[in-house]
């Protein structure tokens, strides 16, 4: 499966932009909050992350100014801080366009986030509270649910990405360390990023088999066996980036 390339110049341009933008940023209710640079950025990283721009498809400027409601210059700012995350490629004078990579980096990002990941698990099994273990089995209880909605693929996942991603923060919470909690997170976004990018409904197809590992992380935080989390954690991330890449 080609998920990727290398980055090239933009050839076209977002014809799906046309619509609002705005009302279909789905991970949250985009509102605005103090700082209109945050808000911009906030909501234009959600709309990649959810897919809605693929893989080497032209950032149409213009138009997320216009639906935003703001001028250019707060959104050419998103743009740079979205290329400095690997997000995006940024062509001076030309324009911008969604970031692609090669089937082998994403595979050896997901190597390394499979080891930051079971870090977060192994502190989780050290220090989650008896309330931070309710909080993630509350959560994985809502992801369980999911298996019986008859919603399109493309609604389930977007509806897992949210619950999903509040059990792993809930995770790297519990296990009471920031300076690996912000690391993590941030892999958690270039992981979210290369799932849109395979323009496969990733999280619907696994979401059995994603609720088993969740829950088999989660007996192991209350058994206090933290080789069992960890290795539980390495292969729930693992094999995101192997069914990226068609494995």
């Amino acid at each position: 499966m080609t998920v990727v390339g290398k980055p090239r110049k933009p050839t076209r341009l977002a014809g799906r932009a046309s619509a609002s933008l705005v009302e279909r940023s789905s991970i949250r209710q985009v509102t605005r909050r103090p700082g209109l640079a945050e808000y911009v950025y906030g909501h234009i990283k959600d709309l990649i992350l959810d897919g809605h721009f693929t893989p080497g498809q032209t950032i149409p400027v213009d138009s997320l100014a216009e639906q935003l409601a703001v001028s250019r210059q707060p959104v050419t700012d998103a743009l740079k801080r979205l290329s400095l995350e690997g997000f995006l490629v940024i062509f001076p004078q030309i324009g911008c366009c969604v970031r692609e990579y090669e089937p082998q980096e994403v595979g050896d990002f997901f190597r390394l986030f499979a080891e930051g990941e079971a870090l977060v698990a192994d502190l989780l099994v050290e220090r989650a509270k008896p309330d931070d273990i309710a909080t993630l089995e509350a959560i994985s209880m809502q992801i369980g649910a999911l298996r019986g909605r008859p919603d399109a693929p493309e609604e389930i996942s977007r509806q897992y990405r949210a619950l999903n991603r509040r059990l792993h923060f809930e995770m790297r919470r519990a296990a009471r360390s920031p300076s690996v909690t912000e690391v993590v997170e941030t892999l958690g976004d270039r992981s979210d990023f290369y799932v849109a990018a395979s323009r496969k409904p990733l999280f619907a197809d696994r979401l059995q088999t994603a609720h088993d590992e969740h829950e088999a992380i989660i007996a192991a935080v209350r058994d206090r066996a933290p080789d069992r989390a960890r290795d539980v954690m390495k292969q729930h991330i693992l094999s995101i980036g192997q069914r990226i890449r068609g494995l």
